[in-house]
């Protein structure tokens, strides 16, 4: 051959080019007739024999000649808002030292439909100490990552501290005290998963430590010890996690509760739907015994400025302060939230 190209060659160039432009169109329509993309489809998928000139007249042709190609709009998939969560938690890692929301934060003001029922202890004969049944209700819950990542893998050592109080600030009388201030530090291990079960997506598996107290002393003292994990997962906008425990007993004499588990039971399961900004919640644990002791809570976050969340909280059983435990509470409680579950 003397270096010409013949009229069979540059016809069966042609076709060739023609046949890798039709089979990459999609590609260069994606592109909107992008002429370098083209180029660089072509040749990347071209004969060796093929020319740069030919593929840059292949390309114009395609350009000049093609019809704009309308976008596909992508099936619709929820927005997985853990993974929305755990985007912004790992975005701090470049931040030394900072501190995230664990459980929800918020303040409410809430009232009671039953009576508090008083500890009777600390008082002098004669004395009857009474709540009022309105008061205001706020938590307080920060994590740290203690360690992320263990070892290269999905897995992250947390530790976290909540505070719930329950502040009389009604009762001017008495000098609005605190009726209870519970405590709460924990330690856990967090594992990233994307385990796929009967239609559900088991996206977090943790295992943990958590001790819970107020404060208080002699026959006020509120105090456990708890091993547990806890299994979260996702369908669509519903997000829910199971989380049994086992209490970590202690000596009799130093036991300040020793039938807490009598009412507060073995596990708890929490549930979120996420749409729209907002959340719909439902909480609640059991004994599953004979008297089925538990609780019920149910929740609404709803958005009212900014960061700011409206918040509407219910509670109907036993547990929800440490210092009565063992009786029953029927609350309702309405405020604010700074931060949500998700």
């Amino acid at each position: 051959m003397n270096g010409k190209i013949t009229t069979g060659q540059g016809a069966r160039r042609a076709f060739s080019l023609c046949c890798l432009l039709a089979m990459h169109a999609p590609a260069v329509h994606a592109q909107n007739g992008d002429f370098d993309a083209c180029v660089l489809q072509l040749i990347k998928n071209a004969a060796d024999d093929v020319t740069v000139a030919e593929v840059r007249e292949t390309c114009k042709a395609a350009r000049e000649t093609a019809a704009p190609v309308e976008p596909q709009p992508a099936a619709e998939k929820p927005e997985s808002a853990i993974d929305r969560r755990l985007a912004l938690e790992g975005a701090t890692e470049v931040v030394p030292f900072v501190m995230t929301p664990h459980k929800p934060n918020y303040l409410i003001v809430s009232y009671n439909f039953k009576n508090y029922q008083d500890p009777q202890s600390g008082q002098q004969p004669g004395q009857q100490e009474t709540y009022k049944a309105e008061e205001v209700d706020f938590q307080v819950s920060i994590k740290f990552p203690v360690w992320r990542n263990i070892f290269n893998t999905k897995t992250h050592l947390f530790a976290a501290y909540t505070n719930r109080s329950f502040w009389q600030v009604f009762d001017r009388n008495n000098s609005s005290p605190f009726r209870e201030t519970d405590h709460e530090p924990e330690l856990w291990l967090s594992h990233r998963t994307n385990w796929k079960l009967f239609g559900l997506t088991n996206r977090l598996v943790q295992a943990g430590i958590v001790h819970q107290s107020n404060g208080q002393s002699g026959d006020l003292s509120r105090s456990w010890n708890r091993v547990y994990a806890n299994l979260v997962f996702e369908r669509g906008h519903f997000y829910f996690s199971l989380k049994p425990w086992l209490r970590i007993q202690e000596d009799a004499s130093n036991d300040d509760n020793p039938d807490i588990e009598d009412y507060l039971g073995y596990f708890e399961f929490q549930g979120v739907y996420n749409r729209n900004k907002q959340n719909i919640g439902l909480f609640f644990r059991n004994t599953l015994k004979e008297d089925y002791r538990g609780a019920l809570q149910l929740d609404w976050g709803f958005p009212v400025h900014g960061q700011l969340r409206g918040y509407v909280q219910y509670f109907y059983g036993y547990g929800e302060s440490l210092i009565d435990y063992n009786h029953k509470v029927n609350k309702l409680g309405i405020g604010f939230k700074l931060t949500d579950w998700l």
